[in-house]
């Protein structure tokens, strides 16, 4: 029989309101006393889940046991009113034990201070600044590629601080880096990005260390035809890439169709490597449904909507990019009830084997969800 770990959470449940605290006080002056009068508002929000997890068996194929446990995360956003304002966030975390009686993950996760002004924003954050900047993990992300593009950074790549203008003569402008500045690698991270149109044209720009890339779209015949190209470095001698590529987005009968072709180019060599792809999206008796391929014979297949009274999810990929070979196919399906009479109170079923968690967390799972 499966051992099932109990896990016990510190669980704080705060109504998800906003209240604002005015503060009058007195200034005195030779003639007469007045008052100066000042707001701030203060949102609570949160999330919290119980679970039951079966984790997928091991790299050697032996069964895991189960696992009960729970949640919760806590967000307070303090802002001062104005034209020039501030904004004080903190998240709180508390995680799940594991089967030696840690904690994975508990206490003050992330700080942020924001800074608005008429002008441009300011955000320092002791984890990531995006939360406070609102525009994606480092300021390089405002560059749009495409589709086997190699892209600039990584994914995982977070800023310590972000400054963005977002609205510099009808552009937006934003730089972003780490904190500590005296290593190279901090150094390196350290990125810029633009978006705008320009003439009927969408411009999107981005350049972080050696990387640099800029993307231009526009509507022509119905469709969405972007082109993109970009610089990408390499530490490794002679293996620096120049990369194009363009995309055409289009509705036909009904469907919306999305088609791509990229080319990489080692710079020291010119050896190239063309790769395509192609994906359909549409929606039949409710349902969404997609469906993708493309040169590395990666198929995709994703159906979501109402069934009954649960919304049902299914994703298909043959071949994750994060496995090695075809047969490491991954799929995640589950179906999820939104209980009545409550705010974003969720019981759901699930299986996933991606290890990127897209719709679901990995293992077969039970668990129930709470928005406050």
């Amino acid at each position: 029989m499966k051992k099932a770990l109990l896990t016990t959470t510190a669980l704080v449940a705060l109504n998800s309101a906003a209240f604002a605290s005015s503060i009058d006080t007195p200034v005195n002056s030779a003639s007469s006393t007045h008052h100066t009068h000042s707001a701030a508002t203060i949102v609570w929000t949160g999330d919290a889940n119980i679970k039951y997890n079966v984790p997928l068996k091991s790299a050697a194929g032996q069964s895991v046991d189960g696992v009960v446990a729970s949640d919760v995360d806590l967000d307070v956003t303090m802002t001062s009113p104005g034209a020039y304002s501030a904004t004080i966030s903190y998240g709180l975390e508390g995680g799940a034990r594991t089967a030696n009686g840690a904690t994975d993950s508990k206490g003050l996760s992330t700080a942020t201070v924001t800074v608005t002004t008429p002008m441009f924003n300011v955000s320092v954050g002791t984890d990531d600044a995006r939360g406070g900047a609102g525009a994606g993990a480092d300021a390089s992300d405002l560059y749009a590629d495409i589709d086997h593009m190699n892209g600039i950074g990584t994914d995982e790549d977070t800023s310590d601080w972000y400054i963005s203008l977002p609205n510099f003569g009808g552009w937006t402008v934003a730089a972003s880096g780490e904190k500590d500045m005296s290593t190279t690698a901090a150094k390196n991270k350290t990125s810029v990005g633009l978006k705008g149109t320009v003439g009927g044209l969408s411009v999107t720009a981005g350049g972080m260390h050696k990387d640099a890339g800029v993307s231009v779209s526009t509507s022509l015949m119905g469709a969405t035809v972007k082109v993109a190209a970009a610089s990408i470095y390499s530490s490794v001698k002679n293996k620096n890439v120049q990369e194009t590529g363009v995309q055409v987005d289009m509705p036909l009968g009904g469907m919306n169709l999305s088609v791509n072709s990229t080319t990489n180019m080692v710079k020291a060599t010119g050896n190239t490597q063309n790769s395509w792809g192609a994906s359909i999206s549409t929606t039949v008796a409710g349902f969404a449904v997609s469906a993708g391929t493309d040169s590395d014979e990666d198929n995709q297949f994703k159906i979501t909507g109402p069934l009954g009274p649960v919304t049902l999810v299914i994703d298909y990929d043959s071949s994750d990019p994060t496995t090695t070979t075809a047969k490491d196919a991954t799929v995640e399906a589950g179906v999820t009830y939104a209980v009545p009479g409550t705010t974003g109170t969720t019981i759901s079923a699930s299986y996933s084997n991606d290890p990127d968690e897209d719709n679901f967390d990995n293992g077969t799972q039970v668990k129930m969800a709470f928005k406050f």
